[in-house]
């Protein structure tokens, strides 16, 4: 496939160039847009009140709901990695967790539907709140605290499950929440495990 990556940088490019695919340099000539790593997404974008932690970008938001829209309008599926999987939720009509615990080292994820389970990376302090037309490919138990609002009501929790990969097929997003990116032998299985998820949702077109 042909991929435009979206504000990221030369880690992204090689992770797609180990898979087989080529990178190109707008989204008209793209096969998939990957969106990627940063800062949290604005909370007035899924409606709710920022949490004292949040720390986000609005012109880069502005910036690739612009990006999101065209790559919808053409059916062009697309892939986001950490905070571009979260925002990619978000545009899907998904909230955000906005202050979580645990989630700042590796740990296991399992795939809900081979029941296999990765060693992942993960570096956020958010985590996705899934909307009803989303599914959930995998998750963890982490059993960490999360913060967040019901529109300007506080709330707080101990999670029982932690979603980490989401799928929308009306919109072919995949949220992808750790860094398949990150080099390390300690990561050889999180990069198959991706790798598999874009064989399984956008078929083998490397």
């Amino acid at each position: 496939m042909k991929i435009y990556i979206v504000s990221g940088n030369y880690q992204y490019d090689e992770l797609f160039r180990s898979m087989g695919h080529s990178l190109v340099a707008t989204v008209q000539a793209a096969d998939m847009v990957c969106f990627t790593g940063g800062a949290d997404v604005t909370p007035d974008l899924y409606g709710d009140k920022a949490h004292p932690y949040t720390g986000y970008d609005r012109r880069r938001d502005e910036d690739e709901e612009v990006i999101y829209h065209a790559a919808r309008m053409k059916g062009i599926p697309m892939v986001g990695i950490c905070r571009g999987g979260q925002f990619l939720n978000v545009m899907n009509g998904g909230r955000m967790y906005q202050h979580v615990s645990k989630h700042t080292a590796p740990h296991e994820i399992t795939d809900l539907e081979t029941g296999e389970t990765v060693l992942v990376s993960s570096t956020h302090h958010q985590m996705m709140m899934m909307a009803s037309e989303g599914i959930l490919v995998a998750s963890s138990t982490n059993g960490g605290s999360r913060e967040w609002f019901d529109l300007d009501v506080a709330r707080k929790d101990v999670s029982k499950e932690d979603i980490e990969v989401v799928f929308y097929p009306n919109t072919k997003s995949l949220c992808f929440q750790p860094h398949p990116e990150f080099p390390g032998y300690e990561y050889v299985g999180m990069h198959k495990y991706f790798a598999s998820l874009m064989t399984r949702f956008f078929g083998d077109k490397s």
